[in-house]
């Protein structure tokens, strides 16, 4: 069984959208191969909070058990630049790699590339001698570094010079790539439809020639009575645009398809060119004046000048209409979806509840897999794939296998795709990292039947979150058995404790030796469950003043205030003990640290009720130092993590006398 890696930085930009239908289209009836698409995103990514997870799955393409990788590399060129992309393929395995859209130069690889001379030779000669164009400008993208953009660029200045027509630098604009930022471009030079000063303009995608069409006819300048526009990639937003925008064809459907062939053939042992050109084709229509505007058919005039009638495979509206179909047809399973993934269920339940929807999406399988432990990743670490990793659960519709948490264990660096599963399993699957927030805890895989990318990434982005909230809701589950088995060892504890020589005699909690041998109890259990915990170390604030001003006695009653504050503000299953004159500590199992400022407000609370209820001569309050503590702590004992609290008291203390 062939395996191949597909890297795309996302499904929901249709350049990649059509190249993947081409892909998918030469691979569909093959039985021989196994095909994974990843949506990348890139590793510093600003598109969603967490999504430089994506980039996690890149890795997993780059596993030892994938033959070869095809990369899209024209879909990244408007956040990475292409060397920038190779260089850091490059620090992956080396794999045999079949670059779509750009020449990676790295060992081993060949690419595809679009031959835009004869296309942009053919637009400036049409400009020229058909619609008199005389000044005929370019909006570039080439401050992202594609190569595409360069390609475009050289290829615009050759038709300038080849037809005696002066190249001018200050016809030429940034736009990278999106409609947005041209159409800013634009407005930025060209304020008032009196500033225009050329008659023409090529644009290096058909979003910034959008954008650039936007703008001029919104400051009155009349497409194409006054300026002729062509774009390039002959996108669906093209064919619908008013007036029609006039492009370029990259036959980008074909891209993905001859890339296909390619790696199939090399896999195959067959010796392939290190590059294939596609040729672009010119298609005329209303924004360069060659179809009237009145005129609603989907028609174009070709290089030759020729009339041509848009067939139903060429037609971008006619495309739009059946992925609209397409859509329609899983939007009742999608729904029923979102609602799955808003309840809280155990993952067991949770796939006994998946099939069902899967069947209905249209996904025949779903393999899930953790590693061993979580993975915490914050933006631009790098991922280091783990090589301990067990299967969580494989659900297959086809071959109706139904393991859950079958407790496989295999190495992800080595072959992700475990043969158990996976043997004798040709088609086309998608690969996401399994995350949520900056946790990572595995991927998914899930198999299709149809090339409908873009809604098979929404319903994987589904599960994963899914899955990762069930997930930690089971853990949690298992986590209150845990306390709740630590709690009963504890009352068991405090119940043969001798609370005669371990309870401190005038705040009735436990004293030092109460306190140290109990509490480390607590901490050994729970880091025997893998608990976390809070340990507080506090002090009464201004006893000896209390005790100079007001006598002893009263200074006992404060000290006996501060016992009921501390203990009342913390569970009963916790322990809280009097280490001496006004020094406490306390151990809360389960809480994490991030609730210490909410634990300082109550504290204060507190202490502001007791002093009014007794009618203290004085105000009472608490400094207090907190450490967590965890199985992965440094330090297990407690009078270290004591030690370390009563560091955080004190830096607490020097800044209460700061402010005085």
């Amino acid at each position: 069984m062939k395996k191949i890696g597909v890297l795309v930085h996302a499904l929901t930009v249709e350049y990649a959208l059509e190249v993947l239908n081409g892909i998918f289209a030469y691979f569909k009836d093959k039985q021989d191969v196994q095909f994974f698409v990843a949506q990348t995103k890139d590793p510093k990514t600003d598109s969603g909070i967490y999504e430089y997870q994506s980039w996690n799955g890149v890795g997993l393409l780059f596993s030892t058990d994938i033959d070869l990788v095809i990369v899209i590399t024209g879909s990244y060129s408007s956040t990475i630049s292409t060397p920038g992309l190779a260089k850091i393929l490059k620090k992956l395995r080396e794999k045999p790699i079949i670059s779509i859209g750009a020449n990676l130069e790295l060992p081993n690889s060949s690419f595809i590339e679009t031959e835009c001379n004869s296309a942009y030779d053919n637009a400036v000669e049409h400009l020229k001698e058909k619609h008199g164009c005389k000044k005929i400008a370019f909006l570039s993208a080439n401050r992202t570094g594609s190569r595409e953009a360069l390609l475009r660029f050289e290829a615009y200045k050759k038709a300038l010079r080849k037809h005696n027509l002066v190249f001018n630098e200050n016809l030429v604009f940034e736009g990278y790539w999106e409609m947005h930022q041209a159409k800013d471009v634009m407005a930025k030079k060209y304020p008032k439809k009196e500033s225009l000063n050329f008659d023409a303009i090529l644009c290096a995608n058909d979003l910034m020639a959008l954008g650039c069409q936007q703008h001029f006819i919104n400051i009155g300048v009349k497409v194409p009575e006054e300026l002729k526009i062509i774009g390039f990639d002959d996108s669906t937003y093209a064919a619908q645009s008013t007036p029609r925008l006039s492009t370029m064809s990259q036959n980008i459907f074909d891209q993905g398809r001859i890339g296909a062939e390619l790696a199939y053939r090399k896999l195959n042992g067959e010796d392939i060119p290190s590059v294939t050109h596609i040729p672009v084709v010119p298609l005329y229509k209303q924004s360069c004046g060659c179809i009237p505007l009145n005129n609603n058919d989907d028609i174009y005039r070709n290089a030759e000048d020729k009339l041509v009638h848009a067939d139903a495979f060429t037609n971008g509206i006619q495309k739009m209409t059946n992925q609209f179909f397409n859509t329609l047809t899983s939007i009742e399973s999608l729904y029923r979806l979102l609602d799955l993934s808003q309840t809280t269920e155990t993952l067991h339940h949770f796939a006994n509840t998946l099939d069902k929807i899967l069947l209905a999406l249209d996904i025949p399988a779903c393999f899930v897999c953790f590693y061993k432990k979580p993975i915490m990743l914050d933006r631009g670490k790098e991922f280091i794939l783990p090589h301990n990793a067990a299967v969580l659960m494989m659900l297959d519709t086809e071959r109706k296998i139904r393991d859950y948490d079958p407790g496989l264990e295999f190495n992800p660096a080595k072959n992700p795709f475990p043969p158990e599963y996976f043997d004798n399993f040709p088609g086309s699957f998608i690969l996401h990292p399994l995350f949520s927030g900056r946790k990572n805890y595995g991927y998914i895989v899930c198999k299709i039947k149809t090339s409908n990318y873009a809604m098979h990434s929404v319903s994987v982005k589904i599960l994963i979150n899914a899955i990762a909230s069930n997930y930690e809701y089971t853990r949690s589950l298992t986590r209150t058995k845990s306390l709740s088995k630590l709690n009963s060892s504890l009352q068991q504890s405090n119940s043969t404790l001798d609370l005669q020589s371990k309870t401190d005699e005038l705040t009735k909690i436990l004293n030092r030796r109460g306190f140290m041998e109990l509490g480390q109890k607590t901490i050994d259990l729970a880091m025997d469950v893998e608990s976390n915990g809070v340990i507080f170390f506090a002090d009464l604030d201004g006893l000896k003043k209390i005790n100079d001003t007001y006598g002893h006695d009263v200074g006992d009653e404060a000290i006996k205030a501060a016992a009921e504050v501390l203990s009342h503000a913390l569970r009963s299953s916790d322990t809280v003990g009097r280490l001496s004159g006004d020094e406490f500590a306390a151990i809360a199992v389960g809480m994490k640290l991030s609730r210490e400022a909410e634990f300082r407000e109550k504290i204060q609370s507190l202490c502001d009720i007791i002093s009014k209820d007794r009618k203290f001569p004085f105000k009472l309050s608490m400094s207090i130092g907190a450490i967590e503590f965890s199985k992965d702590s440094k330090n297990s004992t407690l009078s270290d993590l004591l030690a370390l609290a009563d560091d955080k008291l004190y830096i607490e203390k020097r800044k209460k006398h700061a402010k005085k």
